[in-house]
């Protein structure tokens, strides 16, 4: 493959991604046990990293609203970085650690 060739392809990539939107928002799976919720703040800890919970904040499984969580319980997190946090867009209980 020419250097020309290439550099087409990675150009097309790029376009296709920032057409997409990636990049715009950055959102990630983080998984793991609840070590600490402070309800006050409306966030709870994984792995030493605070996720706070909105009004978007989607939850699934045994998981209804924000006050359902417990420390210890095994969780899937979709989340956003934003402004220097660790936002949760959806957070899902698992039964045992997967």
């Amino acid at each position: 493959m020419s250097t020309h060739h290439k550099f087409r392809t990675h150009a097309f990539l790029l376009a296709s991604a920032l057409a997409l939107g990636v990049g715009a928002a950055h959102a990630e799976d983080m998984k793991g046990r609840i070590q600490s919720i402070d309800k006050t703040a409306r966030s709870f800890t994984i792995a030493s990293e605070v996720i706070y919970v909105t009004d978007k904040t989607d939850y699934e499984n045994d998981y209804k609203r924000f006050e359902d969580l417990r420390e210890g319980h095994y969780v899937e997190v979709d989340i956003e970085r934003r402004d220097g946090r660790l936002y949760a867009d959806d957070i899902e209980f698992k039964k045992s650690k997967q």
